[in-house]
């Protein structure tokens, strides 16, 4: 693929580099580089979407999987959009209750995918995770927050 814009992306918990770029026929896709030590890890998780993709699950596509001066990459469908944490507070609880159920609803066809036999234990990644995302919430005020109702 011959890419001729790319625009740096930050946003997402991964260390991957990630970028939005669009190629001669204006096809934008979404350009994840991660370091090469993560080889095996990023071709394992790009097969992984392989399988969820062909569910039926709304989400990138996975396209291409390779390596690179950089580091290995993947190379996936773009979707155009909102980020949800930015917008959902603006929907009726009834909207975002519907929301919820659909979320649920593709859960459960993801989790129709056995575990890979070598899977990360949940809980570290899981707190790393809550901890990075209360750090960058810590200055909004707390009627904005999505967290409120917990």
């Amino acid at each position: 693929m011959n890419f001729v814009t790319k625009e740096y992306i930050n946003k997402g918990w991964s260390n991957d580099k990630k970028y939005c770029v669009t190629d001669e026929n204006g096809t934008k896709y979404l350009l994840r580089i991660s370091d090469i030590t993560q080889h095996d890890v990023k071709q394992s998780e790009f097969n992984r979407m392989k399988m969820v993709s062909a569910l039926g699950v709304p989400m990138c596509r996975p396209i291409e999987f390779g390596i690179c001066t950089a580091g290995v990459y993947s190379i996936q469908s773009w979707i155009d959009g909102e980020d949800a944490e930015a917008v959902i507070c603006g929907y009726s609880d009834t909207e975002q209750y519907a929301y919820g159920l659909e979320a649920g609803r593709i859960l459960r066809k993801i989790h129709s995918i056995p575990a890979p036999a070598k899977q990360e234990d949940w809980h570290p990644v899981f707190s790393r995770n809550w901890i990075a995302i209360s750090k960058s919430t810590e200055s909004v005020p707390s009627s904005m927050r999505m967290d409120r109702r917990l």
